[in-house]
């Protein structure tokens, strides 16, 4: 686009543009050029080959229930294609198109849990943030040491259980 032929609005300011006359004048010649129908008819009946049969069309009236205004199923997608329409929905109107995302929230709370050095609202709280939970695997060979591990973390984070004397705090042994 040339900026010179507008104005700074975007109006036309350039060199006259064609006339209806011309215009006219123009679509006159093409038209004059342009081959006439007879002419049309007498090329294409001089052409014909003799083996092709020409298709005449018939002036039957067609009723709106026999016209075929869409190709059917089997001939857009052909015959290995099982297609399948279905009036109703299959999706009940109590189910919504798209979920909405629900927020899990715990509130579950054992009552006679052990006193701990940490507060159990806070892994009450935990739960309704589940990003913020870290998981941790503690994994060994067999007596290595992995319960023992365990019962001292539990040790220390249980400060009114206590083993007893003769033997050992066992508290993760299922055994």
């Amino acid at each position: 686009m040339d900026t010179d032929l507008y104005d700074e609005f975007g109006n036309y300011i350039g060199p006259d543009l064609l006339s209806d006359e011309e215009v006219e004048d123009d679509l006159d010649s093409i038209t004059d050029n342009a081959p006439d129908d007879e002419d049309i008819v007498q090329d294409s009946v001089n052409h014909i080959e003799p083996n092709v049969e020409v298709q005449e069309e018939s002036l039957a009236i067609i009723l709106h229930e026999d016209k075929k205004y869409y190709p059917s199923a089997l001939e857009v997608y052909g015959p290995e294609v099982e297609t399948l329409v279905q009036e109703e929905d299959a999706q009940p109107l109590t189910q919504p198109l798209i979920e909405p995302i629900r927020r899990k929230k715990f509130a579950y709370t054992e009552a006679s849990i052990p006193t701990t050095t940490y507060n159990p609202e806070f892994l009450a709280d935990l739960m309704d943030c589940p990003g913020l939970i870290r998981n941790v695997v503690l994994c060994g060979h067999l007596h290595h040491g992995k319960t023992s591990f365990m019962d001292c973390l539990i040790e220390l984070t249980h400060p009114d259980f206590e083993a007893k004397e003769d033997k050992n705090l066992r508290y993760t042994d299922f055994l």
